[in-house]
């Protein structure tokens, strides 16, 4: 049950995530701000956790021999997802060049920045809980900053879906034949995963809150200037 409340949470934080995109994107264009607009105010803002994404795709290389080329922390091209217009509709930030990987260092490589953006949003939330309770208010808006950044950098691409897939197949091929000659597997309170899985529920339904919070008033800004 715990499991899938993970589950559950990291799906709403990206479609909360998307919404939050496409309504920012509305709200630049609707003021009068081109393709330009977007990628400016979406560089800087989400650029802290962009650098932490592309660092951890780097480092994750490096651990597991994989050679890299260039390292990019700014947004190369804009997606274009075309409805009735052409407004801008997405962002993608940064990118690092890596060589061609065995399905065990893609994996590694593709999911760095989720394994290391969970870690740091469990550390950030624990700070920010300090933070909150000792009324401390420069520091909590720093943390909130940076709790929002980086819950909004650390979903892979679909080049690091990609780089993962090989692997995850295999697993997902493993688990079944594995449950199919009898083998179970069991989560309980008393696993050492379990606090783990606790901690990320926290930070990702967190994460959910800062996201619904922001996305709601793109919302409301779009609807009071533009009904």
């Amino acid at each position: 049950m715990l499991f899938l409340r993970v589950l559950l949470g990291i799906l709403l934080l990206y479609f909360t995530h998307r919404k939050m995109t496409s309504e920012l994107s509305d709200l630049l264009h609707r003021l009068g701000g081109n393709q330009n607009w977007l990628i400016w105010v979406w560089s800087v803002v989400f650029l802290p956790g962009t650098i932490i994404h592309e660092i951890s795709h780097f480092l994750a290389a490096a651990a597991t021999g994989t050679r890299t080329g260039q390292i990019e922390i700014f947004p190369e091209f804009i997606e274009n997802l075309l409805e009735e217009s052409d407004r801008p509709r997405g962002v993608s930030l940064g990118s690092v060049q890596v060589a061609r990987m065995n399905p065990l260092q893609g994996f590694i490589v593709g999911l760095a920045p989720f394994i290391s953006g969970t870690v740091l949003l469990i550390w950030l939330s624990s700070l920010i809980q300090v933070s909150y309770q000792a009324q401390n208010l420069y520091p909590l808006l720093l943390q909130a900053y940076l709790f929002f950044v980086i819950a909004n950098s650390f979903f892979p691409s679909w080049s690091d879906i990609k780089q993962t897939l090989p692997l995850f197949i295999i697993t997902l091929i493993a688990m079944a034949l594995a449950g199919y000659f009898g083998l179970q597997f069991t989560l309980g309170a008393t696993s050492p995963v379990w606090p783990i899985l606790t901690a990320m529920t926290g930070a990702i339904f967190l994460s959910l809150f800062f996201n619904l919070i922001i996305t709601g008033i793109l919302v409301l800004l779009n609807h009071l200037r533009f009904r």
